[in-house]
């Protein structure tokens, strides 16, 4: 982006979003719909072709310290990956942990994303998540001028941002609080400012459309964290637009739309059979149309859009067929609940409350073998072989058809989730568990947070905190214990009961045993063992 595109005061803006990152960090952490094998799947879906992610090229606009890129970089070593933000005190935190991990694929560096310099390659996936609608008109303009000058023709750009009209009701309560903390000299006052307001707005607001909005709102707000309240609030910059919009933008900058990272919110038939009726004849059977009654129908405030080429876009194909669901693999968290329809016994519920429902005993067999194989992923291939293994009978094709279309059917639903790549997780029981590389680096280098196999944010208690830096491999679960015991013995952690330090030996070898194995169940559970 050229200079003289600048208003005048556009560097005074840009000088005081860095201080206001710097002032209150964004705590950055990982976005799992922003990972490329999800990503890839979603193109998949819609019949497009997508290169291995061996060696793949990420860029991250707004890396924040890299809580989102730093994870992909230890997991695809020969990838490259770059992540720009204006923030140099959340780079230099990124930098930090890239050193503690040792990684030597992965670059952070502090840049105003408008002084974006041509790298010498294309990128095949461009992240930019929480920036578009909390900056200037010329940031949004050079995002999508990056988005278009470097990604690859196989490539995937991600981009989200607050969408109207579903924001449109917040906006009544951030003009509330700016009206009150609009010229605090900085963002931690604003923050003490804006919180004790929005008490005397939920005690005085009176009754009516505008009051019910506000307290709505603030009953909200008070239980985010200062950072979201400072960076989604309470910034000066804070654009919301429609999808139509969005899309002319990105139009203009000869990018088109692939979909969305959450597949299932492109299904109107996920609003009931009336409203997916409706969606469509609004929308004249388009895409873009319908996509934006879509946001009108459910009131959206976030969306999280995928663009590609024009070129590409083209050979996209709309109608899915069930067949491309063979090559990828599920990501799942579900269990089997009582049905409420006696015509289709058997029902399946992830942790959103999204359900699938079957009379088939092929899809009953194949969704509990997804529920047994949690955390780790499955597909369409290794459940068939499953199941006729189990059985000792090959299936016939009208079975394969409905494991088949019931897959789909999850994914279109949203009780599932697609990827290119497979989750592979270590025995529960393992004699010698090994965390993850990252998990272990993580954990040794004082954080409290990790990210998983699965790219999912996981907090680290203390006794993961100190047991999980020597978790490699070598050491069997009774060597962890006499580990962990010794931490106990000495200054390095303490067990209590009843408020009380524990000090007795027996105790505290009794503690150790409990902690560590509720430690590796947890651990297990949520993707941290590797295979």
């Amino acid at each position: 982006m050229t200079s003289d595109a600048r208003p005048a005061n556009f560097a005074e803006a840009q000088a005081r979003t860095q201080a206001s990152y710097d002032e209150i960090p964004y705590v950055s952490h990982a976005f799992p719909q922003t990972h490329p094998a999800r990503l890839a799947a979603t193109a998949r879906l819609f019949g497009l072709e997508m290169p291995s992610l061996d060696k793949m090229r990420v860029l991250e606009i707004g890396c924040a310290s890299g809580g989102n890129l730093i994870p992909l970089a230890a997991a695809y070593p020969e990838g490259r990956f770059l992540g720009i933000d204006l923030s140099g005190i959340q780079i230099a935190d990124g930098r930090r942990r890239v050193e503690a991990i040792g990684l030597t694929n992965i670059e952070l560096r502090q840049q105003d994303i408008t002084f974006f310099a041509d790298p010498g390659h294309r990128f095949d996936f461009i992240l930019c998540h929480g920036v578009y609608s909390w900056v200037p008109e010329p940031v949004r303009h050079a995002i999508l001028e990056i988005c278009s000058k470097f990604l690859e023709f196989q490539g995937i750009a991600y981009v989200s941002f607050n969408v109207l009209p579903g924001w449109r009701p917040k906006q009544i309560l951030r003009d509330a609080l700016m009206a009150h903390v609009g010229k605090a000299a900085n963002q931690r006052e604003r923050i003490a400012k804006a919180r004790e307001f929005m008490g005397f707005l939920a005690e005085h607001t009176p009754p009516g459309p505008y009051g019910a909005a506000v307290k709505e709102g603030v009953g909200q707000l008070q239980k985010v964290s200062d950072d979201y309240l400072a960076h989604e609030f309470l910034e000066l910059e804070n654009a919301p637009c429609s999808f139509h919009d969005f899309m002319y933008a990105a139009g203009q900058h000869q990018l088109a739309y692939l979909g969305e990272s959450d597949v299932h919110m492109m299904v109107p038939e996920n609003f009931g059979a009336e409203a997916a009726k409706a969606l469509r004849m609004l929308g004249g059977n388009t895409l873009l149309e319908t996509e934006n009654y879509i946001d009108v129908l459910t009131g959206r405030t976030f969306r999280q859009t995928l663009l590609i080429p024009p070129a590409r876009a083209a050979a996209t194909k709309r109608n899915i067929d069930a067949e491309r669901i063979e090559d990828l693999h599920l990501i799942a968290d579900i269990t089997q609940v009582p049905s409420s329809e006696p015509d289709m016994p058997y029902c399946f519920e992830n942790r959103s409350g999204r359900q699938i429902r079957t009379r088939a005993e092929v899809v009953r067999k194949g969704y509990q073998l997804i529920a047994a194989r949690r955390p780790a992923t499955s597909n369409y291939r290794q459940l068939v072989a499953d199941i006729e293994a189990a059985d000792q009978k090959t299936l016939t094709p009208q079975e394969r058809s409905e494991l088949r279309g019931a897959l789909l059917q999850g994914v279109l639903s949203g009780l599932t989730i697609v990827s290119t790549e497979a989750v592979a997780i270590g025995a529960a029981d393992a004699d010698r568990p090994k965390a993850t590389t990252l998990a272990r680096m993580d954990a040794a280098s004082g954080r409290t947070r990790t990210v998983n196999r699965r790219h999912e944010n996981f907090d680290l208690g203390v006794v993961a905190q100190h047991v999980l830096p020597v978790m490699d491999g070598t050491r069997t679960r009774a060597e962890l214990l006499d580990h962990l015991k010794a931490k106990a013995a000495g200054d390095a952690l303490h067990f209590q009961r009843n408020g009380q330090r524990v000090s007795d030996e027996a105790d505290i070898a009794a503690c150790a045993q409990e902690h560590l194995a509720a430690m590796l169940d947890t651990a297990w559970n949520n993707a941290l063992i590797e295979a």
